[in-house]
């Protein structure tokens, strides 16, 4: 028994690693393009592609794991910003910046209608941790009284269309980075910007 304990914990240590690996890829890719395939990510992650497979079914599967990450990163700084006065504007930083690694999976969702599903219930969540932060802001002055939670889709909407003929991620990440700083001059009241 003491002799298989630890090949089991490695065994259990090395599939943890190149599910990491596979998941580390694939937002590469992503990032990159929605024409992404399985053998690509076994590729770029340096495992089989009986190993994807092990771990996620299909492309469609990983996309889904991918945009489940993103609304747990929102969770966690929702948490751990919940008093802060400036919650709202940490939360739609990193939605916005999250748009561009999440680009190539919009695009998938056009295509199969479980990846838009899935990006529809992301939608859902981010309403719910956005709505309290919004609230607060706007309480405090420090986000237009006018503003709601469909101006933070918009930004978002913007941002993914600055994005459609940027050439790269680099580029990309530019014109979200330029999307948030103008919206966030409309959205933020002048008597707050000093």
């Amino acid at each position: 028994m003491a002799v298989t304990a630890p090949r089991e914990q490695q065994q259990r240590k090395d599939a943890r690693r190149n599910r990491e690996a596979i998941l580390d890829a694939a937002r590469e890719l992503f990032a990159e393009s929605a024409d992404v395939t399985m053998c690509n990510v076994a590729k770029r992650a340096g495992v089989g592609q009986a190993t994807v497979y092990r771990n996620f079914g299909d492309r469609t599967a990983l996309a889904a794991e991918i945009l489940c990450e993103h609304v747990e990163q929102l969770e966690r700084l929702a948490l751990e910003h919940a008093n802060d006065p400036d919650a709202f504007f940490v939360l739609l930083r990193t939605l916005v910046e999250g748009t561009v690694n999440l680009y190539a999976l919009s695009e998938l969702s056009r295509e199969e209608a479980s990846v838009g599903s899935q990006l529809e219930r992301t939608r859902q969540r981010v309403r719910e941790l956005m709505t309290g932060p919004l609230r607060d802001a706007k309480a405090t002055g420090t986000l237009r009284r006018d503003s709601s939670i469909d101006d933070v889709f918009l930004v978002v909407l913007m941002a993914r269309g600055a994005m459609e003929r940027a050439p790269s991620a680099a580029a990309r990440a530019a014109a979200a980075s330029r999307v948030l700083t103008l919206a966030l001059d409309g959205l933020v009241p002048p008597s707050a910007r000093d």
